[in-house]
């Protein structure tokens, strides 16, 4: 199989640099790219058979740290992920909504054990948070806002960003498995980063210059976990491009609160004036009010998620969740929205 060359090859910090011609529509694409349908895919009845047919299997429990193992009973499922890989992470729009696991799966830990069997066909896991979850959860908390929560703990939308960008070395996939749907809102949202990057060399190329230089990142971290070794920031560029990698080179690193409220922070400088406009304008650009950018996808349990993190931007819309029929103001806990999310270094 000729495939890509990995996404998360990693050249010198000298070998990157300002990506200045446009990308094809291929990669950067638009929302008349296709609906969601059109970027939908059905496990076939192979892969459904035979994780029928093993079952017993899948009723290991993954724990937040996840788990290795051995898939030469799945050959159906690591086919299907070689080509969901290739087909849709390395090529085409850069995600894929998967479903069907639902019509032969009913339990939680068979959904969860499928999922993350697929995921360790397409790359590496690695921590998310908290020095050992790699199998992560994705549900409303709660949580004031005082108490600085993390994206995935709430059940805000329109905030359009990639994953782990207060990571070292981001995520090249994501994948997200629907346990448990939101009661209503709580779509996917997929913007192409080449076309945003189209967009700003041709309209804004000294505003793109600026989101090419280093920003600080608020990396989220409790007063105990900082130290010489765990800075609370990150100090990355938000663009970046590999020439290495042609086409597929071109990396955004966003969250738009962990850049915006970094300055918040000791010893971290305040935005410039022409970092606001360019942080401003990247932000409008990704918030697609138009629609013109964006499709949007729901997901039911048992769906799969899975995108390419270097070209694809996501977010969600705004979610209610279910609540207690004797507490109104209370979220249920049973029936609360959940996504288990695993980020992945793609495999050498």
């Amino acid at each position: 199989m000729t495939s890509l060359p990995c996404p998360h090859h990693h050249a010198s910090l000298s070998a990157f640099r300002k990506l200045d011609r446009p990308l094809p529509s291929n990669i950067a694409w638009a929302a008349e790219h296709g609906a969601a349908p059109s970027h939908t895919v059905r496990f076939s009845p192979e892969v459904l058979g035979e994780l029928r047919t093993n079952r017993s299997l899948l009723q290991e429990e993954i724990p937040l740290e996840g788990l290795s193992l051995e898939n030469s009973d799945f050959p159906c499922l690591r086919e299907t992920a070689a080509m969901l890989q290739r087909k849709y992470l390395q090529a085409g729009s850069g995600f894929v909504i998967v479903t069907g696991l639902a019509e032969v799966l009913d339990s939680q830990t068979e959904l969860e054990n499928t999922f993350w069997r697929l995921c360790l066909e397409l790359g590496r896991p690695f921590v998310q948070k908290s020095g050992f979850v790699r199998f992560g959860r994705v549900e409303n908390l709660g949580r004031p806002l005082q108490e600085r929560p993390r994206y995935h703990e709430t059940g805000t939308g329109g905030s359009i960003h990639t994953d782990s960008p207060i990571m070292p070395a981001v995520a090249d996939y994501v994948g997200l498995l629907c346990v448990r749907p939101a009661l209503s809102g709580g779509d996917s949202k997929f913007i192409s980063v080449g076309r945003i990057h189209n967009i700003l060399l041709e309209h804004a190329p000294d505003l793109l210059d600026e989101l090419y230089q280093p920003f600080y990142f608020d990396r989220r971290l409790k007063p105990d976990e900082i130290s010489a070794h765990n800075p609370a920031t990150l100090y990355e560029p938000i663009f970046s491009y590999d020439p290495a990698l042609g086409d597929h080179g071109l990396r955004l690193r966003w969250q738009p609160e962990y850049v915006w409220q970094a300055p918040q922070l000791p010893n971290v400088p305040p935005l410039t004036e022409r970092q606001h406009l360019a942080l401003h304008l990247l932000e409008g650009l990704l918030e697609d009010r138009t629609g013109a950018l964006t499709i949007k996808a729901g997901m039911q349990a048992g769906d799969i998620q899975l995108l390419n993190n270097h070209v694809i931007a996501h977010g969600r819309t705004a979610f209610e969740d279910h609540v207690r029929s004797d507490d109104p103001t209370a979220i249920d806990p049973d029936r609360r929205r959940l996504m288990r999310r695993v980020w992945l270094h793609a495999h050498a």
